[in-house]
């Protein structure tokens, strides 16, 4: 009995000290997927970088005509930034189909899993279509149903197929236990982004009711965040600027030594327009799930 009673102890302490190392846990390993700058392969001349950013940069914070140096995925990760975050980037290189690249991606991370194990997978990107392409009313319990569609779709068509083998492979991930934040999609209010099908992804839709516009909503939308962001410049106490703060947490997310323009003198109190789509909220969601508060700005 005194055994059995030492054996039970033992195992309370085992199983408290478990839950308290998960509760202490400092930092969480966060891979995402996308386009960074800089792209994989280099540029063939300035004017290459000029064109390339033009093309893909996400904003032109000082007006100069020309585009920072922060693309999609750029953003993603400033908008998801906390120092409890260490971010595996996984880029997209432009020289296959996106989902192509993406499924790619989410085979390593699903092959080197057991050696590089993740805590959570921010994909801002969509493989959307109409939905009523689907039994109507649309309902979760027919999940099932529905990927077999996108299955037998892509027997015809290749970028379907990959859909498809996306979609298992994200639920590959999410039966490893990692959380999955996809989203709604900006393909408008009767679209669906059909990797959001996925079992076990969260899929996020924009907390501002007027961007319903283009911003998918359907019940396959799991929660909602922010999905429009209006950089604020920072000055210092001499009113000299700093850099501006994506997010709205008074931190400095993008440095003035970044913009392309020579010309600090009139720099914009704040971007306008916003960056919006339920890309950025996909992050948003990522951070208040892991973040409960946060005490300092990323270095």
């Amino acid at each position: 009995m005194k055994f059995i009673r030492l054996l039970l102890s033992c195992l309370i302490l085992a199983l408290t000290w478990n839950v308290s190392s998960q509760e202490q846990k400092s930092y969480y390993y966060v891979a995402i997927i996308d386009r960074f700058y800089p792209p994989m392969e280099a540029f063939e001349s300035e004017d290459d970088k000029t064109q390339h950013r033009w093309m893909y940069g996400v904003v032109d914070i000082d007006k100069d005509y020309q585009k920072e140096a922060y693309y999609h995925g750029d953003m993603v990760q400033l908008i998801a930034n906390d120092p409890s975050f260490v971010f595996l980037r996984y880029p997209l290189a432009g020289q296959r189909s996106p989902m192509k690249e993406i499924l790619m991606a989410i085979n390593s991370i699903n092959d080197r899993f057991d050696r590089t194990p993740i805590d959570s997978l921010v994909l801002s990107w969509e493989s959307s279509t109409l939905i009523s392409a689907f039994d109507q009313p649309l309902s979760r319990k027919h999940r099932e149903k529905y990927i077999e569609t996108i299955r037998q779709w892509g027997e015809e068509n290749p970028s379907w197929h990959d859909t498809y083998l996306v979609i298992k492979a994200l639920e590959a991930l999410t039966d490893k236990g990692v959380q999955v934040f996809t989203i709604a999609g900006n393909s408008g209010s009767r679209a669906i982004n059909t990797l959001s099908f996925a079992k076990g992804v969260t899929t996020v839709g924009a907390a501002e009711k007027e961007l319903n516009y283009f911003i998918s909503d359907n019940v396959f939308v799991d929660t909602y965040e922010q999905a429009a962001y209006q950089f604020i410049r920072l000055d210092d106490s001499n009113c000299v600027p700093l850099g501006y703060d994506v997010d709205g947490d008074g931190c400095q997310d993008i440095p003035i030594s970044a913009l392309t323009s020579s010309d600090k003198t009139q720099l914009p109190k704040a971007t306008w327009p916003p960056i919006k789509g339920s890309s950025f909220a996909a992050p948003m969601a990522l951070k208040k799930a892991f973040v409960k508060t946060t005490t300092q700005c990323p270095s």
